[in-house]
Order: C-alpha cells, then structure tokens, then sequence
C-alpha cells in the first residue's frame, strides 16, 4: 500500500529499468549501459505503487527493455486494473530488434509500442543507430508485424534530429510504402544533450532554427501521408518527464537539466505535498505523443 503521506506522483511515468542496450547510439539520452538492470522484485513493486496511485500511463524504455527477461510479466503487472478503476496505458520504448517470439508474449499487453527509424537514408540511418545490422530493416519488420497482428497496440515512430540526419529524417514515411503499416502518430525529437546525447553534442546537436527547418519538412511529408505529427522541443522539456531509474532514483528535468531526487519508495514515504513536475505539461507531453484509441 501506499504510505499515508506521500509524494503524489505525476499522472504519467517513464520507467527505465535498464541502461543495458544491444545497440550504442550516439544520442541516446537513456541511462548509461554498464548501469545494473532494476531487479524484478524492484520493478514488480513499482508496477504495484503506480497502480495503487492510478497513474494513468507509463512508458517503459532503457536502455533496451526487451532484453529484460521479465518484462512480459512487468507489463502484464501494469496492465491490471488500476484501483480507481480502468487501467493503465501502457506504452513500450523498443528498438525493434527482439525477435518475433519474444514480442508476442509482450504485446498482448501493450496500449502502444514506440519504435524508432532516423533516415530514410541508409547509410545516415546506420550512423546513428549503431551496434546492430540492418537495425532499420529489422524496425520495419516488427512495424509490419504489429500492423498485420496485433492491431490493438498502436504504433508511434520516432525520429531523432540530428546532424547527421538533417536530409534524411523528413523522408522516413517514404520507407512505408503501404498506408497499412503507417504510423498512429510520427514523433520528431530535438537531440537532448543528456548522457550519451552530451559527450556527442558537438558533432551531432543542430541548432533550434535548423531544427525547425527540419520539422517544417517533416510536417508536410506526415500532412501528405495523412499522419499526425508531434515534435519535441528541448525548451519543453522541463516539468515534462518522471523517470525511474534502474537504480530506482527517480529523476526529473528542470531548467538546470537532470536532477536526481532520491529512492522512488523512499521518496513516496515523505510528507511533501508539492509535485515533483508539472502536471499539465507532463499529461500534454504524454497523451499528444500516445493519444486515446
């Protein structure tokens, strides 16, 4: 149970239970590989607690969450019924490299899945999203597979900017040819210089008025395939998120940057009534990216 004075959380979550990742992209803002994965009595507890406090959604990432041996029963433990009724929507951050097998046990209690493609072109494509070969083929795959499968899990693309892919990012749609397998939603993000995002900021990071220009291209590409978009902006980044950490630290984002605060069970047992980020903004960031079915 929830302790009697606690810390309300924010109506939606993201919980990173492991920095380890199968692939080493140089902009990720996730949290550093050689971190030890959340163990599964710690993220089994934390489902509970979120539940118990009817956070309305959680985005689980990494790191590569699918590399969790026991995130189909974390997922199935977010999807039960909330105790104010309904339940959670459950969002899944993935690469897209976990085979076919291991997605079916995961989907059946998933509300969307988040997969992301960078470039239309290839060889930018693979500058970014390195460690795996053909990373963008294997995306596309599981993209088709939802589509054809499992249409109950909605689908977001994400796209980060960068240097390196300036060109090709606005022409990602034009790797799905059939409107079938389109997205719900297509998701353009400014590079966060955070973690791995910040040793590389130097030869990645556009500047904002190159990254609108970006966005303006993106916008007609999504408009001409009938697809809605949403873009992430680094100046609305603060107030927004509510991670959870491997190491159960709970981190939060203020003008400053990142901002550790603490044990997440330690932190709901004081009596603080303040929330811990702003809760409009965190609920617009959350259900403009992953909107009701």
């Amino acid at each position: 149970m929830l302790p009697q004075h606690s810390v309300p959380l924010p109506p939606f979550v993201d919980l990173r239970p492991i920095g380890r990742c199968n692939l080493s992209c140089p902009f990720c803002f996730g949290p550093r590989h050689e971190v030890p994965s959340m163990s599964r009595e710690d993220a089994l507890r934390i489902a509970s607690v979120l539940r118990q406090a009817n956070v309305r959604g959680v985005v689980v990432s990494g790191g590569e969450p699918t590399l969790l041996p026991y995130l189909p029963e974390l997922v199935e433990e977010l999807r039960k019924p909330l105790s104010g009724g309904g339940r959670m929507r459950v969002v899944l951050s993935t690469n897209g490299l976990a085979p076919h097998p291991t997605m079916k046990r995961i989907l059946p209690h998933l509300s969307w899945l988040a997969l992301p493609l960078e470039s239309a072109d290839a060889e930018e494509h693979k500058a970014l999203r390195t460690g795996v070969a053909p990373h963008r083929d294997k995306a596309l795959d599981l993209l088709r597979e939802v589509r054809k499968n499992h249409r109950y899990v909605q689908v977001k693309l994400g796209t980060v900017v960068t240097r390196v892919n300036s060109a090709g990012a606005p022409r990602v749609l034009d790797l799905i040819e059939d409107r079938k397998w389109l997205p719900d939603v297509w998701k353009v993000y400014q590079m966060s210089e955070t973690n791995y995002g910040a040793d590389n900021k130097d030869w990645l990071s556009l500047g904002n008025d190159e990254f609108e220009q970006v966005v303006k291209k993106c916008r007609a590409a999504a408009k001409n395939r009938s697809v809605k978009l949403r873009v992430y902006r680094n100046s609305t980044r603060a107030g927004s998120y509510f991670f959870i950490d491997p190491d159960c630290q709970v981190v939060v984002i203020d003008e400053t940057g990142e901002r550790r605060l603490g044990n997440f069970f330690s932190l709901l047992a004081q009596d603080n009534p303040e929330p811990l980020v702003l809760p409009e903004r965190n609920a617009e960031n959350f259900l403009e990216t992953y909107p009701d079915q």
